[in-house]
């Protein structure tokens, strides 16, 4: 991978970020920004052979395109998805490609051989018992206090116990809407059920918490811990970028968490700033798990964040965890410059540039910032940071890191570098304000309804949420 050094002007960044794959709808997004700052958004595609730009996408096996197309921000995305067969013969420019990546200089890191593949989970995910409160809430115990944000089939709600006062210490909650007729049309369902299901078993200090779900005539319904600070994101536009400092508390928070779904076999595959949020102490917690999946060795799915993406994502080679210590180097690096390594106006252009592997390094990045993150951006994944056969070990063990304290960490007992403003525990300063949703959209938070009659108990729709 070739590193070129010296200063970047910002002003070549664009405001925006990245939306979808090109097409005439995203282009039209993403070339009339109409805000400052332009959120990224996630996405997903079925594919038979690579995206390796300028080709087009390639089709799934059922004949139909499925590019994802998102207008606003999405609250789900794929977990466990249909799997496309392996890459089949490819034209002569990705063939091309594929080599002119392959002849892209190897940065000298650990060179141990990747551990034999598959490997085994440490522990298995359905041996963990589930935490929700099933039957011991109802919807209409809450009451909707705001609108935290919003999506193309998804919306999160700020919500409260109701009959609680504003002096109330009681716990307000973040409840994730998913109407069910876009789940089915987006061809999302067995996402929004792995979601389910992977919150469900999961419990860990940088994960955001689910504690029940629910589902009426229109919607499901996910109650999920409130996390005040907003996002990391907003947070780093506003301070330009981190210090290596700073840099450093925040992506030990999340290489714990990393290791804690590793251990499952659990890819998370949607690192970036809008998904890590604050709690009222400063501490991280990972949310957004629409795109978490159980993979032992590979999976095709192209699904992400194009800046975000793994060369290996986007060359459809089949991947696995090393997609997430991947992300892990783009974060490392966005959180130090402000801006992600690999950029461009349009997906296409930040795929070529993944690929060639080129990376500006500001001045004011030191030697050992530069070191750990081209470990995390090898382009081969066996040679790859935290996918050697050290795991998770290697990245703790890592000089950067020299002097973290991990369980001090884990246990929460190191001073946050940022301390969000939260004044009570329903204060949504730290997201945008919203309108809330007229009560038709939100029938079953406004009225118990009916039990649903033997027809309606086997509609096509309602029966792909049984979970819920």
């Amino acid at each position: 991978m070739s590193m070129s050094s010296g200063n970047m002007d910002l002003s070549v960044y664009p405001a925006f970020r990245s939306a979808s794959l090109p097409d005439p709808t995203a282009l039209a997004l993403s070339t009339t920004p109409d805000s400052g700052v332009f959120r990224r958004d996630s996405d997903c595609m079925l594919s038979e052979g690579p995206i390796t730009p300028p080709l087009s996408p390639g089709r799934s096996d059922d004949g139909e395109s499925g590019i994802i197309v998102d207008a606003e921000p999405r609250y789900s995305g794929p977990g466990r998805q249909l799997e496309a067969s392996a890459p089949r013969s490819q034209p002569p420019e990705a063939r091309q490609a594929r080599r002119s990546h392959q002849q892209v200089d190897a940065m000298e890191v650990d060179s141990r051989v990747q551990a034999s593949s598959p490997r085994p989970p440490q522990r298995h995910l359905e041996d963990e018992q589930p935490h929700l409160q099933c039957g011991e809430l109802k919807l209409t115990d809450f009451e909707v206090k705001g609108t935290l944000g919003t999506g193309t089939f998804a919306r999160v709600l700020l919500v409260r116990p109701r009959g609680s006062s504003s002096q109330s210490t009681a716990n307000c909650f973040a409840l994730k809407v998913l109407r069910k007729t876009e789940i089915v049309r987006l061809r999302q369902v067995e996402h929004v059920n792995a979601e389910r299901y992977i919150l469900s078993r999961v419990r860990h200090p940088f994960i955001v918490d689910l504690y029940a779900t629910f589902q009426d005539s229109l919607n499901v319904y996910m109650l999920m811990s409130y996390v005040p600070g907003g996002e990391l994101f907003t947070h780093l536009r506003r301070a330009k970028r981190f210090t290596a400092d700073v840099t450093r508390f925040y992506l030990a928070t999340i290489i714990l968490a990393l290791k804690y779904l590793h251990s499952f076999n659990i890819i998370y595959r949607d690192l970036k700033p809008e998904n890590l949020l604050l709690d009222s102490r400063g501490y991280l917690r990972l949310t957004d798990f629409g795109f978490a999946k159980i993979v032992d060795d590979r999976t095709w799915t192209l699904c992400g964040t194009p800046e975000y993406l793994a060369p290996e994502i986007i060359q459809s080679d089949g991947h696995g965890k090393a997609a997430d210590w991947w992300a892990c180097g783009i974060l490392c690096y966005e959180m130090l410059v402000g801006y992600p390594p690999f950029f461009d106006e349009t997906p296409y252009g930040i795929y070529e540039k993944i690929l060639k592997g080129r990376i500006h390094w500001p001045n004011h990045v030191d030697p050992l910032s530069k070191d750990i993150i081209k470990a995390f951006l090898h382009p081969d994944r066996s040679k790859r940071l935290g996918n050697l056969i050290g795991g998770t070990q290697d990245v703790l063990d890592h000089p950067w890191f020299r002097g973290v304290d991990w369980d001090a960490l884990e246990r929460r007992e190191i001073r946050a570098p940022i301390i969000p403003h939260v004044a009570t525990v329903d204060d949504t300063r730290n997201f945008s304000h919203l309108p809330l949703p007229p009560a038709e959209e939100i029938p079953g938070l406004i009225r118990e309804e009916r039990p649903p009659s033997l027809q309606q108990r086997f509609d096509a729709v309602a029966y792909q949420f049984l979970e819920f």
